[in-house]
């Protein structure tokens, strides 16, 4: 005594548009963790004004209002 199993339909083909807007989907995003990253490993060295050399400016070392009594 057999059982006849039913036949299970194909599944409907995948339409290519929708794999290549997949695609760019998730190049779009791997491209904003990678600006995310990036901008996280800067931290505050983007705030710092001087170069590798220090202030090269000279120092303004004539005296204050608050220092003439």
């Amino acid at each position: 005594m057999g059982l006849k199993q039913p036949m299970m339909p194909q599944p409907p083909a995948v339409d290519p548009s929708v794999a290549a807007k997949e695609a760019e989907s998730e190049a779009k995003l791997a491209a904003e963790k990678k600006k995310a990253i990036s901008n996280r490993m800067k931290g505050r060295g983007g705030t710092i004004l001087t170069g590798g050399q220090g202030v090269e400016e000279e120092a303004a070392t004539g005296k204050s209002v608050l220092s003439s009594y």
